[in-house]
């Protein structure tokens, strides 16, 4: 059944795609260009008393290949090389066609490997006429080609249903014309991004193939869109007529920082589960190998697995009894978010895992402050729900927990607009909270919403006006006159965000007096409030009582504008 894969989901994959093109050309690099036309050799190597000097014409170790330029309908060129099995004849039974994607890199390898596990096999390589060797000549028109959507990066992806369409109105069909093939039994081979093609012709087959060798598949491409398209296709059908080899290296999770390995048996074991008629499947995990070393170990296994007698039985080829465990590894980092107050705010975060990990959002009030879970934030999306000016400066991560391990996310910073009067107007702002001015006025260790509370600002300013501010961001807790004790009393905002804040006093419209730390916390049950309390942050209820034990470990709030004190010199004056 058709599917169209052109949506952007793939933002994310962007980092994910650099290092995976940084894996696979560390690996394979060439050093060789071989330079232009096809009469190109080979630098000279000095000749020594047991060194012979290079013949004009290289030669080929790989005999019996043929090889030609293709352009399919959509402009993209490709090289094509055929390798003819031992004692090849047009006469007699058609030989079986074995299709190899990555031939820069692995035709080679492919080819060697059915000549001594699957004689009788014609192999057929699809690379690129590119210089160099490797993945490192074809690592853009191979991108495009393999990958099954379209992620936005700079390096062209999404181009699986036009190279798939390419293999079989083109490809195929000229193979079989002009090589003496079963066009009943072709086989698709592919390693890496190779895999996750195969793993999409597989899903979009139409019986074109009926074997495939699926070695370290690159499922996690575009937040693992692959398995979305098997779950797909298992809900509109029951068979999937295809001998298919899945294997992986164990220790890909831990070299490459993809979940490679997990990733693998984790899908094969949902393709056994689904039960799927016709379908015949084998896999391997290796020990001890990488994602590059454990090339030639799947291929040799896997073309024993697809080409085996029926009835016979390849040692290594059973199934992992378990998907093998992996810790989470962050597959997207949620990202600075900045709203107008009264608008949600929304976070993302995903990771991958086997066990699928669970996750917990955590927030503090700024870089300085302690990490404080809340509640019921168990989501990958996490929305802070009305957002409010106070709650500007707050940062938020995910914990993604398995029973392998735990990742955490970077911190991700909330903005909110206020609306009304913009912030540095007469406002302090945090370069005047230094330390000389803590302490020079007074609050409680703890304040309630919506309760009044007293600010000492101290006798020496009595029947003085001042302006008092509650952060992270700037509120106005209004205008005041000091008493004759030196106090003002202040009204808490019912809506202030809980935790730690700092509290500021400047002479009206001007110089900043003082400011100290304090917390605000929740009202009492025995005050009258029944309800559970609601962080104004989040929408998230809690007990109050433990709103105001956790909430006590946020750091300081975000500091205050300074400007000059001239303005009270001159009202004292």
């Amino acid at each position: 059944m058709p599917y169209d894969f052109r949506g952007g989901r793939g933002v994310r994959t962007l980092v994910s795609l650099a290092a995976a093109t940084t894996l696979i050309t560390a690996g394979w690099a060439g050093t060789h260009a071989s330079g232009e036309g096809a009469s190109a050799v080979p630098a000279p190597v000095s000749a020594s008393a047991h060194t012979a000097v290079v013949a004009d014409e290289p030669d080929s170790f790989i005999r019996d290949v043929r090889t030609w330029l293709m352009t399919s309908e959509d402009g993209r060129t490709y090289k094509i090389s055929v390798a003819l099995p031992a004692g090849y004849t047009e006469s007699g039974s058609a030989y079986r066609a074995l299709y190899v994607t990555d031939a820069n890199a692995e035709f080679g390898i492919a080819v060697e490997t059915a000549r001594l596990n699957a004689p009788g096999t014609v192999v057929i390589g699809i690379g690129y006429d590119n210089p160099g060797q490797g993945f490192a000549a074809s690592g853009v028109p191979r991108t495009l080609d393999l990958t099954p959507t379209d992620i936005g990066a700079a390096t062209p992806s999404g181009g699986a249903p036009e190279f798939l369409s390419f293999l079989r109105e083109e490809l195929v069909p000229r193979v079989e014309r002009d090589f003496h093939v079963d066009a009943g039994d072709r086989a698709l081979m592919g390693h890496s991004f190779g895999g996750l093609f195969a793993t999409y012709t597989l899903l979009h087959n139409e019986g074109l193939f009926q074997r495939f060798v699926i070695a370290s598949p690159s499922l996690w491409w575009d937040e693992h869109t692959i398995l979305d398209v098997e779950s797909e296709y298992a809900a509109a059908n029951d068979a999937l007529d295809a001998r298919v080899f899945l294997s992986v290296g164990s220790l890909e999770e831990t070299t490459t920082g993809f979940p490679m390995t997990s990733d693998m048996t984790s899908f094969a074991t949902t393709l056994s589960d689904r039960a799927y008629t016709g379908l015949e499947l084998g896999g391997h995990v290796f020990e001890d190998e990488t994602h590059l070393s454990v090339i030639g170990a799947s291929f040799s296994r896997g073309l024993r697995f697809i080409y085996a007698a029926p009835g016979t039985t390849i040692p290594g080829t059973e199934l992992p009894a378990d998907p093998v465990a992996a810790a989470p590894q962050i597959s997207s980092h949620p990202v600075d978010v900045r709203v107008d107050e009264g608008e949600d705010a929304r976070f993302t975060a995903t990771a991958t895992g086997v066990p699928a990990p669970t996750v917990h959002w955590q927030s503090r009030l700024s870089s300085s402050g302690d990490w404080v879970s809340i509640p019921d934030a168990t989501a990958t999306a996490y929305v802070v729900s009305v957002a409010r000016a106070s709650a500007t400066g707050t940062e938020y991560r995910a914990v993604f927990r398995n029973t392998s391990g735990e990742a955490i996310t970077d911190a991700a910073t909330l903005t909110v607009a206020a609306t009304g009067e913009e912030p540095g107007q007469g406002i302090p702002s945090e370069a005047d909270l230094t330390d000389e001015m803590r302490g020079t006025v007074s609050v409680p260790d703890s304040v309630v919403r919506g309760e009044t509370v007293p600010v000492t600002v101290g006798d020496e300013f009595a029947g003085e006006q001042v302006d008092v501010y509650l952060f992270s961001t700037p509120v106005p807790l209004g205008t005041h006159t000091v008493s004759a004790d030196g106090v003002v009393s202040v009204v808490i905002p019912e809506d202030a965000a809980l935790g730690a804040h700092r509290i500021a006093v400047s002479a009206a419209g001007g110089a900043l007096l003082g400011w100290d730390t304090t917390t605000v916390v929740a009202p009492s049950a025995g005050a009258g409030t029944a309800a559970p309390a609601t962080l104004p942050d989040t929408g998230a209820e809690i007990d109050p009582a433990l709103v105001a034990g956790a909430l006590l470990l946020l750091g300081a709030g975000v500091g205050l504008v300074v400007t000059a004190r001239a303005r009270r010199a001159r009202q004292r004056s």
